[in-house]
């Protein structure tokens, strides 16, 4: 039988494809790294994650830089974002990963949420049909705060 785009049953298997595929796709965008290399050097990767060191200030022994990682997120914490930086590094093949100070900011402003009218647009206790001022949305603020984390990824010279 052949598939007929006009079928109800093809429009719900592809509005199913798309409501499953949406969040997805922008689940994806939250977790972006922006990565700034500070050299084309390419390293063999540190399979093993725990073995690169979480710094708090530049070593002592000679070191080259790879790389700058930044990771921004609203939903993960501080030590979730050191994670993920450092798995990065590994991959890189950092020795160790020197961490700056975090950076918690927040945004916020004003949503409009519709006013729920029990009897309709026009009902006479709202006076829309009657020419009555009625409220059709209300003012809901709202905060959002984002961790930022950056690190620098190093690699020790000259061991």
């Amino acid at each position: 039988m052949a598939r007929n785009p006009s079928s109800a049953f093809f429009w719900m298997r592809y509005t199913l494809f798309l409501t499953l595929l949406i969040p997805t796709v922008t689940s994806c965008a939250h977790g972006k790294m922006d990565v700034v290399k500070f050299t084309s050097e390419q390293y063999p990767q540190n399979k093993n994650v725990s073995s690169v060191e979480i710094l708090d200030k530049a070593p002592d022994r000679p070191y080259v830089k790879i790389a700058q990682l930044t990771m921004g997120n609203s939903k993960d914490s501080g030590a979730s974002l050191q994670v993920k930086i450092r798995e990065q590094a590994a991959k890189m093949g950092a020795n160790a990963v020197v961490f700056g100070d975090p950076v918690i900011s927040f945004s916020g402003g004003t949503q409009y949420a519709p006013v729920y009218r029990p009897w309709g647009f026009y009902s006479p206790y709202y006076g829309g049909y009657y020419g009555g001022a009625y409220v059709s949305a209300r003012p809901v603020p709202y905060k959002v705060r984002r961790n930022t984390l950056s690190g620098v990824a190093i690699r020790y010279t000259g061991q």
